[in-house]
């Protein structure tokens, strides 16, 4: 009996030992009826070929069962959606074209929906804590100078310290280049791991549509041709042992590209778990190794490592599943003859483009964790941005000086200027700083989901097509 370990722990059902009694031949007598038929085929290969091919199937039947598991996981904080504890438009989620529409309404309604949802804006909530700190220091300076009858000194000094408003605004140009500087650096630190996240997602889809076709699908057409019962030459039981077990790989390639995203959002995200979903898409070998045995490394470098020794693990599998054996390195062409001799016979062995191409994906995942992991490590430099903060916080001190020296300005007409100013400013930096950091803005839950989908699907279209058929 062969048995075969499978990703899921699923152990193949032995080799039925049929009776072998043969049946009595039908009587030459055509009238002779009571006789048992005798098959022209061999009733054990047929056997043999359907409990392959249900193996198969139980292996993909069984990798979709464990994606729709993630699914019905218990809500935490790395399988909630950050758009939904957003209360205005976010970038935390993937838009649709409901979303643009929107998004681009007339100016009245985009107008009137902005104001509406001001006070549940985060960027107001972080900016008017400073605005509030200047407001009160500016009524400060306002009951000062109008204290020149009970407390002249004061009022004497404030007088002093009054600066012309035409030198004040020269501290307007370099702020502004300061803040439009460094939000311009943050917004492309945003594009590009935006990027890295669209590259990942190609990849991935790219990756799984691969082993799917060259792993899953041209494995199972070729378990079809080996044990076809017409042939009278087939005895490849070696042969069906090692196309499933490149079923096998295949699909635990596609556990891990599925959990690839769920993994690089709670690598780049603070306090969020993704142990329950690796235990729900993994076997519990491999789930236990990724959690504990690579816990030092990262996770995401961890999955990439365990994939390079996978697709090496399909290319092994299909160079060498030939009955002979040769020594590679003493007798390369012939072994080459080899192989493209069983290609052509049983047609699941990977093709070096292919290898190629599967490597070429891998190396684009590794580049985008490359990126992410530059941006997150390599901010702007914070000299400049304890430069900018420094210049802004001295420009904020001195504006109500420099107004409160304008005997012609209302005290009401001074606190608002100074504080829309404080609010337009400090709004600016502070969004700076908020797309500096650009991971808890993307879409990483939308994102995970969809690289998830992308792998279940790749599965499920290759197993659904129609043959092409000659007639």
């Amino acid at each position: 009996a062969t048995t075969i370990k499978s990703d899921n722990n699923i152990v193949s059902p032995s080799r039925d030992t049929l009776s072998s009694s043969t049946p009595p031949s039908p009587s030459s007598s055509p009238a002779n009826l009571d006789q048992p038929f005798e098959p022209s085929f061999n009733l054990q290969d047929v056997m043999k070929s359907r409990r392959t091919v249900s193996r198969k199937e139980q292996l993909v039947q069984q990798f979709l069962i464990d994606m729709k598991k993630i699914q019905s996981l218990p809500v935490t904080k790395l399988t909630t959606p950050c758009h939904l504890v957003c209360k205005d438009t976010s970038n935390t989620k993937t838009w649709n074209l409901e979303d643009w529409d929107r998004h681009c309404a007339t100016s009245l309604k985009r107008y009137t929906r902005h104001i509406l949802s001001w006070p549940k804006s985060s960027t107001s909530r972080s900016v008017l804590p400073t605005v509030a700190v200047v407001t009160a220091w500016s009524v400060l300076i306002l009951l000062g100078s109008n204290s020149s009858d009970s407390h002249p000194v004061i009022s004497h000094w404030i007088s002093k310290a009054s600066i012309s408003s035409g030198l004040i605004s020269t501290f307007l140009s370099p702020i502004a280049l300061l803040l439009s500087l460094r939000a311009n650096q943050a917004m492309n630190r945003l594009m590009e791991v935006r990027k890295a996240w669209g590259l990942m997602g190609r990849s991935i889809r790219s990756l799984a549509g691969l082993v799917a076709t060259y792993g899953v699908l041209a494995v199972s057409s070729s378990m079809e041709e080996i044990n076809n019962p017409d042939d009278e030459n087939n005895d490849d039981d070696k042969d069906n042992t090692q196309a499933l077990e490149m079923v096998a790989t295949s699909l635990l390639v596609g556990r891990y590209l599925a959990i690839f995203g769920w993994c690089m959002k709670a690598a780049f995200r603070r306090d969020e778990d993704d142990s329950e979903i690796i235990r729900a898409a993994l076997p519990k070998e491999e789930a236990e190794w990724l959690l504990f045995g690579a816990n030092g490394i990262g996770r995401p470098v961890a999955i990439l490592s365990r994939l390079r020794c996978l697709i090496l693990r399909l290319a092994t599998l299909s160079y060498s599943s030939s009955s002979s054996h040769y020594e590679i390195h003493t007798r390369v062409e012939e072994t080459r003859k080899q192989q493209m001799q069983q290609h052509q016979q049983h047609n699941f062995m990977l093709s070096p483009l292919i290898h190629l191409a599967l490597e070429e994906r891998l190396y684009d995942l590794e580049q985008a964790f490359g990126i992410c992991n530059r941006i997150l490590m390599s901010p702007i430099p914070p000299t400049y941005t304890r430069h900018t903060s420094r210049v802004l916080c001295l420009f904020l001190f001195l504006l109500p000086l420099a107004l409160a020296g304008m005997n012609n300005m209302a005290p009401l007409a001074l606190l608002l200027s100074v504080s829309t100013t404080t609010y337009v400013l400090v709004g600016i930096d502070e969004i700076g700083l908020e797309i500096e950091h650009p991971f808890p803005l993307l879409p990483m839950h939308g994102m995970a989901l969809a690289f998830q989908r992308n792998v279940e699907n790749q599965f499920l279209l290759v197993g659904g097509m129609p043959r092409v058929r000659s007639k």
